[in-house]
């Protein structure tokens, strides 16, 4: 059952005649934070300590603010990728 957020944006999308592919709710072959973001900050972040959550939470803003914004262009060009690659195969998981 669609909650009313998800209602309202399907009957939009009908509105414009718009077609959508029928997928998972969540894939992690195409959240971008899954195949792009999580490692790189890990690696960013690695061997590093902070006291609280408060300091770490600074740390993961610090990084993401040092990152060039070709660092999320080509994030974005990927989804691209990987989302007429899931076109393709029907909706199935896109392999890495």
């Amino acid at each position: 059952m669609l909650d009313p957020t998800q209602a309202s944006t399907r009957e939009t999308i009908v509105s414009f005649w718009w077609a959508t592919p029928l997928h998972l709710s969540y894939s992690p072959d195409l959240a971008p934070s899954d195949y792009h973001l999580f490692d790189p900050m890990k690696q960013g972040l690695r061997g590093k300590h902070y006291r609280n959550d408060e300091e770490a939470k600074n740390a993961v803003k610090t990084w993401q603010q040092e990152q060039p914004i070709q660092f999320y262009d080509a994030g974005i060009h990927a989804l691209v990728k990987r989302w007429n690659v899931a076109l393709e195969r029907g909706g199935d998981y896109v392999e890495k």
